[in-house]
């Protein structure tokens, strides 16, 4: 997928020590049952770097094989990770690595497509919390544990987390609505810390048992359910 640079900045968990911004997000929201089971899944983007490379191995901006047009840019792929049962900690840490494909026509090499992308580490913490009998407060931290090396947009862009979603799902329990809790929940709801992620009941109106927090305030019950989520399948 074509990178968007200025969407990307403006939802972006960048290294620790950027002044761009956070390097952490937190989501919190109150969950009723007793002792109810919760799994989280993070979907994120990475940026890869794709250049184009000619039959030659010299690196060009666009190059035409079989009739088709390639162009070198910067692209995203997905990148999952997943707590199956709380509380637990997850860490990704994926080194800088590369891949590549041969372009062909009439039967010769006429060019390679070169893809690269920088390592990168997220970790993913989550808490459950009991506040009362039938009542908990979960917690969900994602962060960019890379340290900010000093580098220029560009640069920066590959290292950072981008567009991170969090869902969190539970076949025992219940959420609660922050932006509409019943009332005697609304002083309890209110305590929750949010920061780069806000929490709505997601799926089918009324059903409580899962939680999507965006970098987006959205509606309860966003229009598409979980499909709102501005992801993309990993080719990498």
């Amino acid at each position: 997928m074509e990178m968007n640079q200025q969407f990307l900045a403006r939802d972006g968990v960048f290294p620790r020590g950027c002044p761009q911004g956070r390097s952490q997000l937190r989501a919190e929201c109150l969950i009723e049952g007793h002792d109810p089971a919760v799994d989280v899944t993070v979907r994120l983007l990475q940026v890869v770097e794709r250049q184009i490379l000619d039959a030659k191995d010299e690196p060009v901006e666009f190059l035409t094989v079989a009739g088709k047009r390639y162009a070198s840019r910067s692209e995203t792929t997905e990148r999952v990770l997943q707590i199956s049962t709380l509380p637990d900690r997850t860490a990704m840490v994926k080194a800088a690595d590369s891949k590549q494909a041969e372009l062909v026509e009439k039967g010769a090499r006429a060019g390679t497509l070169l893809w690269h992308w920088e390592s990168m580490h997220c970790t993913v913490e989550a808490w459950i919390e009991e506040l009362d009998p039938g009542l908990s407060r979960v917690r969900v931290e994602v962060a960019n544990r890379l340290e900010w090396d000093g580098g220029g947009r560009e640069r920066t862009l590959l290292r950072t987390l981008h567009s991170a979603h969090v869902v969190m799902h539970t076949p025992d329990g219940a959420f609660v609505s922050i932006a509409d809790p019943p009332h005697h929940l609304r002083a309890r709801s209110a305590n929750c810390r949010n920061e780069g992620l806000w929490p709505v009941p997601a799926g089918e109106a009324g059903d409580r048992r899962t939680m999507l927090a965006t970098p987006v305030h959205l509606e309860d019950y966003p229009r598409g359910g979980l499909s709102n989520r501005n992801t993309h399948p990993s080719p990498l």
